[in-house]
């Protein structure tokens, strides 16, 4: 199978990045700068471009058999929203998929964004009241691709965290989606992992699964 990651250069992209190659994926790395992505392999082609540059997102994404975006908002503390770049990658990026006839793709969220089958409880409630007071410019760039996946064609997953700073893996990772009692904390590794696993799991298309360390 052949993916490709966008985002691939940061703290959950990489690990992504290292277990796609470990699990035997052709994966292309997108990346924004030139050697931000220190990992050779040969089965690992990296990208360099524009996160709106749509010939170079053709590049990686024709061909290919799911999308993968580990993109995430800086956090930002300012009051007024201005631009959203990471909904505007999601944008260009589910245009080129389009175009190019994929379908698949899963990308990294918050329980902001929120799912059909989300019942009040605090994993489901709790990450979209502090983030609209403290952090409105992440909040916005959560609603933005909010509106553009399920405005889309695509075969969406949403892969929604909270608290990724867990520093150990726990004994793996469950799910939640939205429906279920969860936790708050996962750790990056475990992050990756629920992305990667999503690739091969159809039940998940149009669920966005709260991923928590067990």
């Amino acid at each position: 199978m052949k993916i490709t990651i966008f985002g691939a250069n940061g703290q959950i992209g990489q690990l992504l990045v290292k277990q796609a190659l470990e699990a035997g994926y052709d994966v292309t790395a997108y990346t924004r700068r030139p050697n931000a992505l220190n990992i050779e392999h040969e089965k690992l082609q990296i990208l360099v471009g524009a996160l709106i540059d749509r010939e170079k997102l053709k590049e990686a994404i024709i061909g290919r058999d799911a999308v993968l975006s580990a993109l995430g908002p800086a956090l930002s503390m300012k009051r007024q929203v201005v631009d959203l770049p990471i909904a505007e990658a999601h944008k260009a990026i589910i245009t080129v998929m389009e175009e190019c006839g994929l379908k698949r793709l899963i990308t990294l969220g918050t329980p902001s964004i929120s799912a059909k089958e989300d019942v009040k409880q605090f994993i489901t409630v709790f990450p979209n009241i502090m983030p609209k007071l403290t952090a409105p410019i992440p909040y916005a760039e959560m609603k933005g691709i909010e509106t553009l996946i399920k405005n889309s064609t695509m075969d969406w997953t949403v892969v929604r965290i909270i608290n990724s700073n867990v520093k150990t893996n726990g004994n793996g990772y469950s799910v939640s989606f939205g429906d279920t009692k969860g936790k708050m904390g996962v750790s990056r590794y475990n992050a990756a992992k629920c992305m990667l696993d999503a690739v091969t799991k159809d039940e998940w298309i149009h669920k966005m699964p709260i991923v928590f360390n067990n």
